[in-house]
This record gives C-alpha cells, structure tokens and sequence, in this order.
C-alpha cells in the first residue's frame, strides 16, 4: 500500500459494515406520510368509480297485480285458462322474457282463497319465477288468509314489513310501497296515521330522488271498482315530494292517468297514476251498471285505457326520467310514453 502524498488530506475512514444507515429526518418522514395519504384518497376514489360503473344505467321494471287463479277455479283449465280468464302463465311468461331487473307486484297474487296449495301449484310455477327480484305490494287477497299468513309464507324476506308499508333503493331510484287496505293496517290511511306520518318522513329523508310509489287499490279508476277515496291522504303526501308515479292493480283493466292532485285535478306537480290489474286472473270492460260509484262520484278522465287485454306495464327508470310501455299478452305496445321526475 503506497503512502498518501505529502500535504494530502487524510481519508475518510471507510464505515464499518455493521454500522445502520442515519434515520431519516422528521421532514422526510412527513413527506413519506403524506404521498401515501394521497395514494390511499386515489385508491378509494378509483374503488368508488369502479363501483358506479357497474351500477346499471337504467333500471328495467315489470309491474303487474290480479294474476293467479285457484286450481279449483272452472277457468282454470288444467294451467291453459280460456281467453278471458286464468292466463297467468301465459302473462308471466311475457314478464320473464322482457328480463326484468325488478318485479312490483301491485297484490291479489293468488286466487281466490290464498292457500299454501295455491301459491305450490299455480303462481309458484308461472309468477314464482320472478320471486327473487319481487317487492310485493299487499292487497285484499292476502288478508283473506289471517295476516297474510300464506302470503309471507310464499315470498319470506321479500314480503317486505308485516305492516305492509315500506321502502328500497334501486340504482338513483326510491321505491315506496304503502298498504291500501285502510281498515287493516293499524291506524288507516288518513292524515296523521302512522303510515301518512312514516311515508312523510321517509319522503323527506330521500328527497332529491326519483320515486315511485305503489299499493293495491287505485286512488283514480274509471274500472267496476272506481276511484278510492280512503287514500287522499297519501296522495297529498306524495305530491307535496313531488313523486313521479303511483301504480296499482285491483281493478281487471290497465288505465294511465295524467299527472293529478289529490281531487283528480291536472296538476303538473302530481304523480301520474298507472293501474295495472291485468296479471292473468281476468280481464273485463264494465257494462251497464258494473260501476255504482259513477252515482256519487265524477268520474276523472284518463289519458289511456285498455278492457280488453292481459299484459304488464314496463318502466325503463333512467336518472331524471322514466319511458313506460303497456306490452299486451302477445308482445304488441299499446300505451308508450315518457316523463321527467
């Protein structure tokens, strides 16, 4: 080893191989700390993208109530009905094939007592098919059966609450379903009921959504049946959140209304009111003395009706409007239209 020349600067001494590497400073730590915060927001932002991506863009919903017959019904003809009457598997088939994402069913889901054999043997086969994707709205059906017990036999978790109003969310959707059948559910359909006071605050905690809202019995009707007058309440209730739409079945026909106040006025802010009973037990247009109401009360005009055909109505919910599209038994549209909400 030569010696260093003279006047030169001593080495350094070479670190020893046991020694650590000096920890970083308290600034570089900070610097670490904060790439990795803002890695971890972009990371949850991308996650939070990814998501929303795979939410549909539009939400495609069949609803339709009245629709299966007793097996021991004379129509029922061994499952093939006749032209008016028991055509549930030929209406539930239409249903399954325009692939839903969701089924409301508008209630009277089984005929005409609803026995447990019932539901096994005719709507199990025909509407069953769509139960995992069904949000059932209850009718009059279901109560003549002690608390619609074979009805929540039937769909189970998706019976929705025993008192029968509830709500869910399906995409930039809210759905409402209330319970018509005012001299059942505990405290009616008035002002001030447990339901109106519930479907008020739950109207107020979903404000800036879309809705739909749906039960059984029409508050306007021009069928046998009439309008029903016990629901003005939850009318007026749903028109002060301005909801976009209210379906129904109960009446053996398909009717769409323009959008109304509570009265049956034309009211912009109102819902528009589509009832669809036409699920397969029958269909029929009211002769001569079917409607009795018609001698106490003004018949509201509607802007579409249909006697004469099975089908369902289709909504295509989008964010901001909805198309709609009554499908008759043998795939032709009848009634098509579109609105905001």
């Amino acid at each position: 080893m030569t010696d260093p020349s003279p006047g030169a600067a001593p080495a350094a001494p070479a670190q020893s191989a046991g020694r650590h590497a000096a920890p970083p400073s308290r600034r570089g730590r900070t610097v670490v700390a904060i790439v990795l915060g803002v890695l971890l927001v972009l990371a949850a932002l991308l996650l939070l993208r990814s998501c929303r991506s795979e939410e549909p863009a539009e939400i495609r919903v069949v609803a339709v109530g009245d629709m299966a017959c007793d097996p021991t019904d004379p129509e029922y003809n061994d499952g093939r009905g006749t032209e008016d009457w028991c055509r549930q598997a030929d209406v539930s088939d239409l249903a399954v094939s325009l692939e839903p994402d969701l089924f409301l069913g508008l209630g009277d889901y089984q005929y005409e007592l609803p026995t447990t054999a019932g539901y096994d043997e005719v709507y199990g086969p025909t509407w069953g098919r769509l139960r995992e994707i069904t949000r059932p709205a209850l009718g009059n059906q279901e109560y003549k059966v002690y608390q619609a017990n074979t009805f929540r036999s039937y769909f189970g978790d998706y019976a929705g609450e025993e008192r029968g109003y509830w709500s869910y969310d399906k995409g930039p959707w809210h759905f409402v379903v209330l319970n018509s059948n005012c001299t059942t559910v505990v405290g009616g359909c008035g002002e001030g009921s447990p339901q109106q006071q519930w479907l008020a605050e739950d109207l107020a905690a979903h404000e800036g959504m879309c809705t739909v809202a749906y039960w059984h019995h029409p508050r306007f009707s021009n069928g046998i049946m009439g309008p029903d007058q016990r629901t003005l309440a939850l009318w007026r209730t749903l028109m002060g959140h301005r909801v976009a739409a209210v379906l129904s079945g109960h009446e053996a026909d398909y009717e769409r209304f323009p959008r109304l106040d509570e009265k049956g006025r034309n009211d912009l802010t109102g819902p528009r009111q589509f009832v669809v009973g036409t699920g397969g037990q029958i269909h029929y247009h009211p002769q001569v003395g079917d409607a009795p109401w018609r001698q106490k009360l003004t018949p509201v005009d509607s802007d579409y009706v249909n006697f004469d055909t099975h089908g369902v109505l289709q909504l295509t919910l989008k964010d901001g409007s909805y198309d709609w599209e009554y499908v008759s038994i043998d795939g032709e549209v009848l009634d098509s239209g579109s609105d905001t909400c």
